[in-house]
């Protein structure tokens, strides 16, 4: 009864095996190659999801590889610009297992897996990096930037020198920078160039500060001209207006003398003023006048009469 059972167990065993070496699963991110006795042909891939059957044991092979974007990343490389700039560069680049056409047969030619196909890589972008030292300093940094061209330029480098079966998608440049040796003398050239733009402002500020205060005191001395020229001319006419009123007054002195006396008077008692003071002095001795017509009342005893 025992033996009888090891043997079910026995096969049961061989039963799984047998399933396991006889079926493959290919996941959605997946591409495999199925080789047969070693030999491969368009046949061989396999691109459909799920579970498939191979011949048992080593009649068939299977290799899977993952068709997901990978990232390579390149070190830290010294480059000198084409205007002579030492900098340093580090770029990525994103590609995958071509699964178009041919390319997971030729990926499966070429390389035995992914870090296989990785180390190839490196190797042969940080060649195209250097493709970075045609561009001038401000072509790869600044308003005038051409970084997306060179990036662009390296891919194209890349999709061309690359094994056939590696798909490159997107190359980028992460990191641009000065050598340490070289920071000091570039950061005294931008000094410098502040120093002549700050110059040149203050300069044109000055040159403008100028011409404004030039135009202001143009426009004050013609209006200083206008100003003087209406006051002597306002002048003028009061001096005839007086001229022609002193004439008038002139004819009749003592009515002058009491419209004069009248206007003090008038003023004096403009702002609700008390005055202690003799009577007798002009033009208080008004205030005495007993309303008689004709006749002014007299100061310190001088009759006068009109």
């Amino acid at each position: 009864m025992k033996k009888a059972a090891v043997i079910i167990v026995g096969l049961v065993i061989l039963g799984v095996l047998a399933i396991f070496s006889m079926t493959f699963t290919v996941s959605f991110n997946q591409v495999a190659v199925q080789s047969r006795f070693g030999k491969v042909d368009e046949s061989s891939i396999i691109r459909t999801p799920g579970l498939h059957f191979r011949l048992p044991f080593f009649a068939d092979s299977v290799h899977l590889f993952d068709t997901r974007l990978q990232i390579l990343e390149s070190p830290l490389e010294n480059i000198q610009t084409a205007d002579g700039q030492q900098i340093v560069v580090r770029g990525f680049l994103l590609w995958r297992v071509d699964k178009e056409g041919t390319g997971p047969l030729s990926f499966y030619q070429s390389f035995p897996d992914l870090a296989a196909a990785r180390d190839a890589l490196r190797t042969q972008f940080r060649d195209a990096m250097t493709s970075l030292s045609e561009y001038k300093f401000d072509e790869l940094l600044g308003e005038n930037s051409r970084l997306t061209h060179a990036e662009d330029s390296i891919l194209k480098r890349m999709s061309a020198s690359v094994s056939e079966g590696i798909d490159p998608v997107t190359v980028g440049v992460s990191r641009i920078a000065f050598k340490e040796s070289t920071t000091s003398e570039v950061v005294r050239r931008m000094q410098a160039r502040r120093d002549t733009l700050a110059d040149s402002e203050r300069a044109r500020g000055s040159a403008e500060a100028e011409r404004i205060r030039s135009h202001a005191s143009g426009v004050a001395e013609k209006i200083l001209a206008f100003a003087a020229q209406r006051a002597q001319e306002i002048r003028t006419e009061g001096e005839e207006l007086g001229a022609h009123y002193l004439s008038e007054m002139g004819e009749d002195e003592q009515l002058a003398i009491f419209l004069l006396w009248i206007d003090a008077l008038e003023r004096s008692l403009s702002d609700n003023t008390t005055y202690v003071i003799d009577t007798a002095v002009a033009p208080w001795h008004l205030l005495e006048s007993d309303g008689s017509p004709g006749v002014l009342p007299v100061v310190s005893g001088t009759e006068q009469d009109q």
